[in-house]
């Protein structure tokens, strides 16, 4: 079972988040991260919490032959999916909190919806700074507040509903703008931009969409059968405002995004 403290998921998990959940919810943000970090061609840069390397291959196809393209990654299941995609960046399974590279060693930093599920934010932020150079910019993408994400919140209150559960924070742990400041401040990090950009999901359907958050990601083998479809069931009763007039589904999303500079 995955373990969304940690971000963990399962090879078949992996291969569902590869095929709904990236090109739905995630990969739309890659431009954005490496805009904001001033990616350009020739420089050297650093994935973090890279999972099946959809930054990191948008990023090696920037900085181009003179440059240099690093996905890292703490979960193998993502990374043999990462491996199959591209060739030209170098993968590594090690955990942000303990890179495996000198100091002063990227022109970029990059994360992207990964620092929520670190051990250790501050000690991940440390890290990403020790490894980037004098000069070098730092760009990490987290969740807004669950408040402002109401797509995903209706998820979030719908697994509540159906299990009796509590609401899981851990996405957007990070959302209020307050506490991700005192974070990066706690770790070093002073001279920070947080800005805030509003995107879009798109899913083929309420179906994929919840049936994708149950087995492509960290619960993907928390439910059975019975209890999957009693989920689903509920879903197209409770989620019908979310559905376009062609049928798939779409909803407004909202993340931060922490630039710095070393």
């Amino acid at each position: 079972m995955g373990d969304n403290e940690t971000g963990q998921v399962s090879e078949d998990a992996a291969r569902i988040y590869e095929a709904v959940y990236l090109p739905a919810l995630f990969q739309r943000w890659c431009p954005r991260v490496s805009e904001e970090a001033n990616v350009k061609p020739g420089d050297y840069v650093i994935d973090i919490a890279c999972g099946t390397g959809a930054l990191a291959v948008a990023v090696s196809g920037i900085v181009g032959p003179s440059g240099k393209t690093v996905g890292i990654d703490i979960n193998e299941g993502m990374l043999d999916i990462a491996k199959s995609k591209s060739s030209s960046v170098e993968w590594i399974n090690a955990p942000a909190e303990a890179l495996p590279f000198k100091d002063d060693h990227f022109d970029c930093v990059l994360s992207q919806f990964g620092l929520m599920y670190f051990k250790n934010q501050e000690n991940a932020i440390r890290e990403m700074i020790r490894v980037l150079k004098q000069g070098g910019s730092l760009a990490v993408a987290v969740w807004d507040k669950l408040d402002n994400n109401p797509g995903l919140a209706a998820e979030e209150y719908l697994w509540q509903q159906v299990f009796d559960g509590e609401v899981d924070e851990t996405p957007y742990r990070l959302g209020d703008r307050g506490t991700l400041d005192n974070l990066f401040k706690r770790s070093g990090v002073t001279d920070i931009q947080i800005a805030t950009h509003e995107g879009t999901a798109r899913f083929d359907s309420i179906e994929s969409w919840i049936h994708t958050g149950a087995k492509g990601w960290t619960e993907d083998d928390a439910l059975g059968d019975d209890q999957l479809k009693l989920l689903l069931k509920t879903a197209e009763e409770q989620l019908t405002s979310f559905r376009t007039s062609h049928g798939t589904v779409a909803f407004p999303t909202s993340a931060h995004i922490v630039t710095a500079r070393k």
